[in-house]
């Protein structure tokens, strides 16, 4: 018995309709058939008829290398013809023919979409196990989508804090049966990236939740510009210090830990004197060159922990983190010495001077405006004190 004969015999033992046919020159001749396919041929609602069939079976020809060809004839979009060559020459093949239903169509376009997507799809049941995950998981992590069937996330391994936030949001939409996401980093073979991941409930025709469908959308380069527009936004582009939104957010967060106990801060207030002068004497760039050099001296003479801000044209502020009134006096001190001792070399056409003024300890219910107020009255002071020596 042939090796085509034997594919026709287990193919009709399984009421299946099959065929086999050969290659003739330019033409296909089917020569011979199970009875289902025999039957289809005469029932068959829709069939195009074996005459449609093998002018199709001519153009669509599997080739040598033994992959199947999945053939569709004009026409008839309910019927579907698979091609396998049973040879080494490809010269006679067997064919199977099923007649498709709407859904089934639609749940096939819907896979093939799935299979070929970027980001990663997976169905999981209610005990966390993977029932498909689709070829974009082995893009993302080296492991082959077999790797995960059948096993969950903790079960493969994946980092515990990562599956505890995994489970507790699957969980949610069993639960819940409403639809949730979160953003999530994974470990993948390029590195950690941002996941935006969301996890909708499935149901059974009886309404039973037996699995969710999950997706996953690589959304690490939007992260990455979502931080930088939030740099840009709270810096000043002139020194590249924080700027006044800046530094208003940095001082709230400063204000809640002193409000729980956990230290305290306090300022500096700067503003430079004449600075007017200094721009219609030089030139704006020269102004410019001048703020440029002040930023630079206030970022050396910071701590790890605190903070420096260009809040105006000529205005600055320092915020000294866990620090006494005696140092910060001393910090004043130091400020006003180190800027008035900058020249040429620093980028300054120009002497330059500050008036600065501080804060103390005043508590931890003050507010931000509170705060700065405190810095800003000090500042003026120290401006009219050093008026009235002149």
């Amino acid at each position: 018995m042939s090796t085509g004969e034997q594919w026709l015999n287990w193919l009709a033992a399984g009421d299946v309709a099959a065929f086999l046919c050969r290659r003739d020159g330019a033409e296909v001749v089917i020569v011979d058939r199970t009875p289902v396919f025999e039957a289809v041929a005469i029932l068959g609602d829709g069939w195009p008829g074996e005459e449609a069939l093998r002018a199709r079976l001519a153009q669509g020809w599997p080739d040598r290398d033994g992959s199947p060809s999945v053939l569709h004839v004009d026409d008839a979009p309910e019927w579907t013809c698979v091609v396998q060559a049973i040879d080494d020459h490809a010269s006679s093949c067997v064919g199977i023919v099923r007649r498709t239903t709407a859904r089934q169509r639609y749940n096939d376009g819907f896979h093939s979409i799935v299979e070929t997507l970027p980001d990663i799809v997976a169905r999981l049941d209610r005990n966390h196990r993977h029932l498909y995950i689709n070829p974009a998981i082995e893009q993302m992590t080296g492991l082959s989508p077999q790797a995960f069937i059948g096993k969950s996330k903790r079960e493969i391994g994946l980092p515990p804090e990562l599956v505890a936030q995994w489970e507790s949001l699957v969980d949610r939409v069993l639960a819940s049966g409403a639809p949730a996401e979160e953003v999530h980093e994974l470990p993948t073979s390029h590195g950690f990236r941002h996941f935006l991941t969301r996890v909708v409930p499935e149901y059974r025709g009886d309404g039973e939740l037996r699995t969710v469908l999950s997706t996953s959308h690589d959304i690490t380069e939007l992260t990455s510009l979502q931080r930088q527009l939030a740099v840009l936004a709270s810096t000043d582009p002139l020194t590249s210090l924080l700027n006044r939104r800046g530094l208003l957010e940095r001082l709230e967060e400063e204000l809640s830990r002193s409000r729980l106990g956990s230290g305290h801060v306090n300022l500096l207030m700067l503003d430079v004197n004449n600075f007017k002068a200094i721009n219609d004497e030089h030139g704006h760039m020269a102004g410019d060159h001048v703020l440029v050099a002040i930023a630079e001296v206030l970022r050396k003479l910071v701590g790890a922990n605190d903070f420096v801000a260009r809040i105006g044209g000529d205005e600055f502020c320092v915020g000294l983190v866990d620090s006494d009134p005696h140092s910060v006096r001393a910090a004043a001190e130091h400020v006003r010495r180190r800027i008035r001792d900058l020249g040429a070399g620093d980028g300054c056409p120009c002497e330059v001077s500050v008036s600065v003024g501080h804060t103390a300890d005043t508590g931890a219910d003050q507010s931000v405006s509170d705060l700065m107020a405190h810095a800003d009255q000090s500042m003026y002071a120290d401006k009219a004190d050093r008026r009235d020596q002149r």
